[in-house]
């Protein structure tokens, strides 16, 4: 059964304006995506103080880097198709409520193995909350503003990132590294209510059967400005899918290729994105820079993130998202080989790698965003948060093992500049395989 991924909705006018209600719940979203990203960089602002307490070897510290980033995919592969399957609202609090744990666990933390076990229990959480909120972005954005709107989302995770710096640069100053896991965990628990407030996804509530699904869909049309439904919409006919079933059509005939280009596409963009993110503020230490340096490293590659990010917002009503997304990931590649042209000989000034670092983040986290855009639209309804969510999660392989190999080559002797260029690879063959993508679906696609 063909089904249009908007087949929810009742036609609208051709010029589609953004109501206040779409402002508020898009603002709610940027806040947890916020959260998230101090959540999962938290580690990477306090890995040298982590380190230097526990006397880590840079293979051990690679692989507390790596231990959220597992856990996001897990938490992304098993937790997201749930969302399908009893909304995206209660899987976005339970996500909330096991980050909130591993960020507890984190905080009282006496070795390494229990840092990493902490820290893959954050991870799982985040993971269920990443596609359930992208999603429901995705859902409520409309047609013309969905890649603007996925874009500002998404933001909300540099900006997490910059804020998160400047308040785990205050914490590490006035007592310890854990003081940095206790404020994430406080924040975690702080976001449960604004998700309560947030209102369920109309598509899921269109295919729930819920006896008052279309007197809840009627009260979001209104303050979407939409006319309210005599009738549950289409949608409410498509067949219940069981979570295996869902996954299994993601490789049926009409959509495998476009999930194998996508899978392939985070894949190689998470190994440079969890490089930077991870191991930046730290190799930057290692190239001679103080440890306040290294994080306004991290903050200078998040903070510029943003502008990328809002770059491809403004573009993105013109030009389609796997186009953008292959620009800027050749555009991080670059950047990338001329970063490890610099500080080789130790002459380079402080501030000309930080605004080489900052270009880097420019590129990677609009080249993420491109893609976070592109996930929603391949799918229908009914396997919208599975596909997205599976898209996520083996992605984060790739993050798991960017973070890992940079262990494994300072571990060798190699040094940061040396590395740098090493991840400019990848960043290429994502530019591939997104580009493949884009090809693939130069006429809009109809799921």
């Amino acid at each position: 059964m063909q089904v249009n991924a908007d087949s929810t909705h009742e036609t609208k006018p051709k010029k589609e304006k953004i109501t206040a209600f779409q402002i508020v719940a898009l603002l709610s979203c940027l806040l947890l995506n916020m959260q998230d990203g101090f959540d999962i960089l938290s580690i990477a602002y306090s890995a040298n103080a982590l380190a230097t307490d526990w006397n880590l070897s840079p293979i051990k510290l690679g692989a507390i880097l790596s231990a959220s980033l597992f856990g996001i995919m897990i938490g992304a592969m098993f937790l997201s198709p749930y969302a399908d399957k009893f909304g995206r609202k209660p899987m976005t609090i339970a996500g909330l409520v096991i980050s909130g744990v591993g960020m507890i666990g984190a905080t009282v933390a006496t070795n390494a193995d229990m840092m990493m076990i902490s820290r893959c229990i954050t991870g799982i959480g985040i993971g269920g909350i990443l596609a359930s909120l992208n999603t429901l972005v995705a859902e409520y954005a409309g047609d013309r503003f969905r890649s603007m709107a996925v874009a500002i989302f998404q933001m909300g995770f540099p900006l997490g990132a910059v804020v998160g710096g400047s308040i785990a640069a205050w914490l590490l100053d006035a007592g310890s590294w854990r003081y940095v896991f206790a404020f994430g965990a406080m924040l975690s628990f702080i976001f449960i209510p604004v998700v309560m407030l947030l209102p369920e996804s109309i598509d899921y509530l269109a295919k729930s059967g819920k006896p008052n699904a279309l007197e809840r869909i009627n009260s979001i049309n209104a303050k979407l400005g939409r006319q309210p439904l005599s009738t549950l919409p289409p949608a409410h006919d498509l067949p219940k899918h069981s979570v295996t079933q869902s996954i299994l059509l993601l490789f049926g005939a009409t959509y495998w290729l476009r999930t194998v280009l996508l899978w392939l596409a985070f894949f190689f963009l998470l190994m440079t994105l969890y490089f930077v993110l991870s191991w930046v503020p730290k190799l930057l230490i290692e190239q001679g820079m103080s440890q306040q340096e290294g994080i306004r490293g991290g903050m200078a590659l998040n903070l510029l993130g943003v502008v990328g990010i809002i770059s491809f917002a403004l573009i993105s009503i013109r030009f389609r998202a796997p186009v953008l997304g292959a620009f800027y990931l050749v555009g991080a590649s670059v950047v990338l080989f001329f970063l490890g042209t610099l500080n080789t000989d130790g002459n380079i000034p402080n501030l000309s790698t930080l605004i080489v670092v900052a270009f880097v983040g420019f590129f990677v986290h609009a080249s993420m965003i491109a893609l976070y855009a592109t996930a929603p639209t391949l799918y229908p309804p009914e396997i919208r948060a599975t596909g997205t969510g599976w898209a996520i999660g083996l992605s984060r392989f790739g993050a798991v093992f960017g973070p890992w190999l940079t262990g494994q080559l300072l571990a060798a002797g190699w040094l940061p500049s040396d590395i740098y260029p090493v991840f400019a690879i990848p960043t290429l063959l994502a530019a591939l395989f997104v580009g493949l993508l884009a090809f693939r679906l130069r006429e809009k696609p109809e799921p």
